[in-house]
């Protein structure tokens, strides 16, 4: 069996899925700086090294080390040019060893652009997020055969055809309730449509963060207490479901990270606007398929939230397309097989 070393600053929650998901076929190793994550029923394993930060810097001592010990027949790294190491271990790790970036991505900073370019241009290959990203620096001159998508996701565990429940009639944000999500706009734009759909139709958040308060504050300023719904973090998958099988649609205006993905697993179909901060999980929104992209501003938000609260039917079409979406190219199973093609290439 073949060892791989993934380079990471840390091991996320839902990367665990995706580690386990890998070491059905490899026997991985996660060198990363923070908490221990390894149970007795994970798969993988994981090297926890103390970091260093100078200036805008991070140095991981142990990497070196354990790169120089000719173990692994594959390095894979995240692309990241403040963790030195990263850097360093491109140019000393052994020659039978393959170098792989993971999660490069093209911005409108010219100067990372630049240096992104060239450390994808040398000979070792890259793993990208989204095809998006591969046409960005197909278009910059970067080799295609050096470049391996595998779609960024995570594990949605439990999986339901949420777009078959009968009773409908949720408006949904699953997330942070922090100021990049917008959420403002969003109750905003549901207090203007309050009286054309149906009003048995509320606006759910589950979620917990800063901007509670404020939005708290916001939706008794308008009179919506009745309409509008704090239902708090949930954490609980059987829970979750229960809110999404309710769900008319899932709402992110301003921020389209992973819970896009998440609402496609569940098959909702996904709103935010075309602008959205995003690490490229928007690219998976097709527009009038699996869901909307709306202008920057809350009568765009509007008129295509009034469109899908008032047709029930064309909501549970979208959510079904976002379903067969996610099953067909967002699994986890799918994002470790399209890893495993740069690995053995």
């Amino acid at each position: 069996m073949k060892k791989v070393l993934i380079l990471q600053n840390t091991i996320l929650h839902y990367r665990k899925a995706l580690y386990n998901e890998l070491s059905k076929d490899y026997e991985v190793t996660i060198l990363h700086s923070g908490t221990h994550t390894v149970t007795e029923d994970d798969r993988y394993n994981e090297i926890i090294c103390k970091k260093k930060k100078i200036g805008p810097f991070y140095i991981q001592p142990k990497v070196l080390s354990e790169v120089r010990k000719d173990h692994y027949d594959a390095i894979i790294s995240m692309f990241d040019i403040r963790w030195i190491n990263n850097l360093i271990t491109m140019y000393i790790h052994k020659r039978r060893t393959k170098f792989i970036w993971w999660g490069a991505w093209v911005t409108d900073n010219k100067i990372a652009n630049k240096i992104r370019l060239y450390l994808t241009n040398k000979k070792y290959s890259s793993i990208l997020y989204t095809e998006d990203a591969k046409e960005s620096f197909v278009k910059l001159g970067v080799d295609k055969n050096k470049l391996f998508v595998a779609n960024n996701t995570f594990d949605v565990g439990k999986r339901e055809k949420c777009y078959l429940h009968e009773n409908k009639n949720m408006i949904l944000f699953v997330g942070s309730l922090n100021k990049r999500k917008q959420n403002d706009v969003l109750i905003k734009a549901f207090d203007n449509i309050k009286n054309n759909i149906a009003k048995d139709i509320s606006l759910v958040f589950v979620g917990d963060g800063e901007e509670e308060g404020y939005l708290k504050n916001l939706v008794s300023d308008l009179h919506l207490d009745k309409r509008v719904v704090f239902v708090g973090r949930v954490d609980d998958t059987d829970k979750l479901i229960d809110f999404y099988k309710k769900a008319i649609v899932s709402v992110s205006y301003g921020q389209a990270g992973l819970a896009v993905l998440q609402s496609f697993g569940f098959g909702v179909p996904f709103i935010t606007k075309r602008n959205a901060i995003s690490g490229g999980e928007k690219t998976n929104i097709k527009h009038d398929k699996n869901g909307f992209f709306c202008d920057d501003n809350v009568k765009s938000l509007e008129q295509i939230l009034l469109k899908i609260s008032n047709d029930i039917e064309y909501a549970r079409k979208l959510g079904e397309f976002a379903y067969e979406y996610y099953t067909n190219f967002c699994t986890i199973e799918n994002m470790a097989k399209n890893m495993a093609k740069a690995i053995e290439k």
